[in-house]
């Protein structure tokens, strides 16, 4: 019985599969570029977190370059925006430095949910990397 059922499961789907590969292309699906993202393109972007030394003031500031960040994330998530290619060291050095001159230290780094049902990638959230010293062994 349980043969028979798995053939017949089989035969539908070559079937299915055969008039699948007859019918036209479906026009792509229109969706608003708050529903999902592309696969993250940028990630390969340099990080645009660093620091550069400021010959007037005669000290090290923290600098920062556009991200590459879609419009959406920058509204939704603020201005600061670190690229995906910055590492937690980066960031957490680039607030240090913010701090030490009395500036805002608040940056966050996008995170992303890639679903693998729709084969999309969303995003879910605006991440801080934070140090965190304890007494605890490693």
């Amino acid at each position: 019985m349980k043969n028979r059922k798995r053939a017949a499961a089989a035969g539908v789907l070559l079937v299915a599969t055969a008039l699948a590969g007859c019918a036209e292309a479906p026009a792509p699906a229109e969706t608003s570029s708050v529903e999902a993202r592309p696969v993250r393109g940028f990630e390969a972007a340099a990080c645009n977190l660093g620091e550069q030394f400021d010959q007037d003031a005669m000290v090290k500031r923290a600098r920062y370059d556009s991200p590459a960040a879609s419009e959406y994330d920058l509204e939704r998530y603020g201005p600061m925006i670190a690229n995906n290619s910055c590492s937690d060291a980066q960031i957490i050095k680039w607030q240090e430095l913010r701090r030490e001159l009395g500036e805002s230290d608040t940056i966050c780094r996008v995170v992303y949910y890639d679903d693998v049902f729709s084969s999309r990638t969303y995003p879910i959230g605006c991440a801080v990397p934070v140090m965190v010293v304890t007494d605890a062994s490693r």
